[in-house]
């Protein structure tokens, strides 16, 4: 993760690969980074992406950064401060491959 209130070197976000071959990237706090496009070539599943606009990247950025990386499913969450989910940002997220999971729902990952 990077931006005004987190130095790259303090920060990370994590790439995982799954037993049966899922990936998933989750952003830590960040906005978006000079290295987001590499992750384009991984071929991500889903792709978690973080939206408060105050510690990390706002829902306009956001955005952007889930069509740099092009996953196959983006999730937006970090959605407030201190509350992961809103309504209202989730569905301004423009991502084409948008998923939308509300608090205490559960989801089947699939490739």
């Amino acid at each position: 993760g990077y931006n005004k209130n987190h130095d790259v070197h303090n920060c990370v976000g994590f790439l995982l690969t799954l037993s049966d071959g899922i990936t998933i990237y989750i952003a830590g706090d960040t906005s978006i980074t000079k290295d987001m496009p590499k992750l384009s070539r991984r071929n991500i599943d889903y792709a978690f992406l973080p939206c408060d606009g105050i510690y990390n990247m706002n829902v306009v950025e956001a955005s952007k950064a889930a069509s740099i990386i092009n996953a196959k499913h983006t999730i937006p969450y970090h959605m407030l401060p201190g509350s992961l989910f809103s309504q209202e940002i989730a569905e301004s997220f423009t991502a084409p491959n948008k998923l939308i999971i509300k608090n205490n729902e559960e989801i089947i990952l699939k490739h």
